[in-house]
């Protein structure tokens, strides 16, 4: 027979199932569910600064919030990783960080978002923190279709937290147009492909794929859209004017790593992909203007201020995940362990040198998700480590997740002998 403790606590974890985790809560049988993977994929469009980025060097400046946050032990820099392709405009190819450098490949994490987001009000999120140069998101689909990216917080919030009562009658309109819409258009589709020869209809079939994919986004909608938002965070609130220019990238930045952190913390999404943009203004850092732009300053020549700038601002950058990674590493997940345990952060550029435009030799870092750290890992020809591919790390972060894949866009290996 329960106990009325029991009893009490299962009647209100089914009658709050939007709330965040409260381990309290939760019973003994129910502790043992296992945890869910999340991935969170942040890119900036102008690399980093590298002899700051490695923790190979005992000094670099872009570790300390790290260490200073008690994460010491919680993240692995990796260099002599690249795509080993085309070279071309540095700018115009950041997109590939987390595809590979083959046409038309999906994203990292738009691969792991059906399963990954399958249980979540949403099977991923796409967040920028200002206005994108070069049509140049981090997450494209399966098709290799870039997804444009959240660029507001007010925007993320309202996704989190829910909005009023009009918006969801406006929703729920939508759902029902779009969904009879999609009907009709299929059975006009249907009806022609028995006119057509075999080229044509395998372009008919393709056709009905995209169809079903969208009707299965709608039918995903639909099933949330009547469903209890979590509530708000104690202590969390929206500015009270919203600017998203260029200049406020870094303030805007600091809200998009806050509500990701509350996202997972209230399971309303699993997968996020962050675009650091390129800033073509000089950059509002606390109280004052940067001394230029974050693009000239990426250009530094190495003449010593410009790098001390530019390293300031890639270290509000690392100060963001810092607290990010803090706040889900005090988090309790449902099987009681820390909520980084079971959440890969990975960030990086296909940038790797913005002061020339190269891209040999990647700013890469994998942080929390529970895997073998060693704070940083030397890879290529000329390394113990002969891994050369981005996508070998690609590989490894896929197959910590629960995917039985050996492989992915343009990897050759995996570094699972270093971190797993």
């Amino acid at each position: 027979m329960n106990s009325p403790n029991t009893t009490n606590r299962r009647r209100f974890l089914k009658g709050a199932l939007a709330l965040p985790t409260l381990p309290s809560l939760i019973s003994a049988a129910e502790a043992k569910i296992a945890a869910p993977k999340r991935l969170v994929c942040v890119g900036t469009q102008l690399g980093w600064y590298k002899p700051d980025f490695f923790a190979s060097n005992a000094d670099a400046r872009l570790i300390k919030p790290f260490d200073k946050a008690g994460l010491g032990d919680q993240f692995t820099t990796i260099s002599g990783l690249d795509h080993k392709g085309p070279t071309g405009n540095g700018h115009a190819l950041v997109y590939t960080l987390f595809t590979g450098q083959i046409p038309g490949s999906v994203s990292l994490d738009q691969m792991v978002a059906p399963k990954l987001g399958a249980d979540t009000r949403y099977e991923s999120l796409q967040l920028s923190a200002g206005e994108l140069r070069n049509n140049a998101p981090m997450s494209l689909n399966s098709n290799g279709i870039p997804l444009p990216p959240i660029i507001r917080p007010s925007e993320v919030f309202a996704r989190i937290f829910g909005s009023s009562a009009t918006d969801l009658k406006r929703q729920n309109y939508l759902l029902e147009s779009g969904r009879s819409m999609l009907d009709e258009v299929t059975g006009d589709a249907r009806r022609l492909s028995t006119q057509l020869g075999r080229e044509d209809k395998a372009k008919l079939d393709e056709y009905f794929t995209s169809v079903r994919e969208v009707e299965r986004k709608l039918t995903r909608r639909r099933d949330w859209l009547d469903k209890p938002f979590a509530p708000l965070e104690p202590g969390f609130s929206l500015p009270p004017e919203e600017n998203v220019a260029e200049a406020m990238m870094l303030i805007n930045e600091d809200l998009m790593w806050d509500m990701m952190a509350l996202a997972i913390k209230n399971d309303s999404c699993r997968v996020f992909s962050l675009t650091i943009p390129l800033g073509g203004a000089a950059l509002i850092m606390g109280d004052h203007a940067m001394s230029a732009s974050y693009h000239v300053l990426s250009h530094h020549g190495n003449k010593k201020s410009k790098v001390d700038d530019l390293v300031a601002v890639e270290t509000a950058h690392m100060a963001g995940a810092a607290r990010f990674m803090k706040a889900l590493k005090e988090a309790r997940d449902v099987d009681g362990s820390s909520m980084l345990d079971n959440t890969t952060l990975l960030i990086g550029s296909a940038m790797a040198d913005a002061a020339k435009h190269r891209r040999v030799d990647y700013p890469l870092m994998v942080a929390g998700g529970g895997y073998q750290h060693k704070r940083h890992i030397s890879c290529g020809a000329d390394n113990e480590n002969k891994n050369e591919m981005a996508c070998d790390l690609y590989v490894t972060v896929l197959q910590k997740m629960g995917f039985e894949m050996d492989s992915f866009s343009s990897s050759q290996s995996n570094l699972n002998g270093e971190l797993l």
